[in-house]
């Protein structure tokens, strides 16, 4: 009888023990828990002109594609375009591309006003074409221009 009162004292101090455990880890007061909000880093784009790097956007006889030609390419490490227009339908549609740079000589990119795979499907009544360029220098700066072209001319 001695150890079964024994072995009931020792039950009734570890439920205790483990109590009192449970009791402290619950109430113990955590660290605040400090929230940092990540705010996106905006890339400082400057504007240029056209004409300060010689961009031209010209359409092709049949309005089947625009021909995109950047004639300075002095100091110019990479060129980014999207050329949004609307289609048949008022569709708004985008395009997007980099062109190969290599230093000191002109760019000339071909634009298809439409979808090709095995065959060229090109969209029509196009209208509202706007090219905007965006250009990374050599050292790093970036700037953009904007080119627009109507083909009602």
């Amino acid at each position: 009888m001695k150890n079964k009162n024994q072995i009931i004292v020792l039950i009734v101090i570890a439920v205790l023990i483990v109590g009192a455990l449970a009791f402290f880890a619950l109430n113990r007061k955590a660290a605040p828990v400090q929230v940092t909000e990540q705010v996106p880093v905006e890339e400082k784009v400057s504007t240029i002109k056209p004409e300060d790097i010689g961009l031209t956007l010209t359409a092709t006889q049949n309005n089947q594609k625009v021909i995109l030609e950047v004639a300075n390419t002095t100091g110019i490490a990479k060129l980014d375009y999207e050329l949004d227009y609307t289609k048949k339908g008022d569709i708004p549609v985008g395009v997007i591309g980099e062109p190969t740079v290599k230093p000191g000589q002109p760019v000339k990119q071909e634009i298809v006003l439409g979808t090709c795979s095995d065959v060229c499907h090109y969209d029509e009544d196009v209208s509202n074409i706007k090219l905007t360029l965006k250009v990374t220098k050599t050292d790093g700066s970036v700037s953009q221009t904007v080119q627009t072209l109507d083909l009602n001319q």
